[in-house]
């Protein structure tokens, strides 16, 4: 899907699992389940975001960048690697597909690690669906029985890309044609999921 092909994907997953030394997917589902959850995208509308009174928060990717900054923790993000320049205390939900084997290097300064892929699972890696950064953590907490789930800065239909998408933008810029139907599948995504609702269990 989107260029990549199925031996580039199970070639990253296979990394990714080889780096898993623990399954960790029972603690994960035990921080979620039950509560209300924050999911929170990497939008333009993001920087608009100063607190959550939900009791879990989820960055997508490069949100988490903006929560550190604002002195937020989350408890948990979600991405493929290419929105992060650091590694912060907390629990990640990596996943591998053909575009980011070489940035998996990244999953070995995590203490916290949950490898998810987009090939039939194998080993310790999970599938908990979605199809960006942003609408897997929705996945993930609809999966792991989240009680609410509220998403701040998932701009679906936005025509910018906000900065916090990517290390290297230092601000918003237009969406590319690519983007643009990336976020218009996660929109699909995320509605299909919030009408399952609490019925998406692990």
């Amino acid at each position: 899907m989107m260029g990549y092909t199925e031996l580039a994907d199970y070639s990253s997953a296979s990394l990714l699992n080889s780096m898993l030394h623990d399954d960790l997917s029972e603690d994960l589902v035990d921080m979620l389940k039950g509560r209300t959850v924050a999911v929170v995208g990497a939008g333009p509308s993001l920087t608009s975001v100063s607190h959550f009174s939900e009791e879990r928060v989820i960055a997508a990717d490069g949100a988490s960048r903006y929560l550190m900054e604002k002195g937020i923790t989350p408890d948990v993000v979600v991405t493929d690697l290419d929105g992060i320049s650091e590694v912060f205390p907390t629990f990640y939900v990596v996943h591998a597909h053909g575009d980011n084997f070489h940035l998996l290097w990244r999953v070995g300064l995590m203490k916290k690690v949950v490898g998810t892929c987009q090939v039939a699972p194998f080993g310790r890696l999970k599938v908990f669906g979605g199809f960006t950064d942003g609408d897997r953590a929705v996945a993930l907490a609809l999966a792991a029985g989240a009680m609410k789930v509220r998403l701040y800065g998932m701009d679906f239909d936005s025509e910018l890309t906000g900065k916090y998408s990517k290390p290297t933008l230092q601000d918003d810029i237009p969406s590319s044609p690519t983007k643009r139907a990336k976020l218009k599948i996660a929109k699909w995504v995320v509605e299909e999921l919030m009408q399952d609702g609490l019925r998406h269990k692990v």
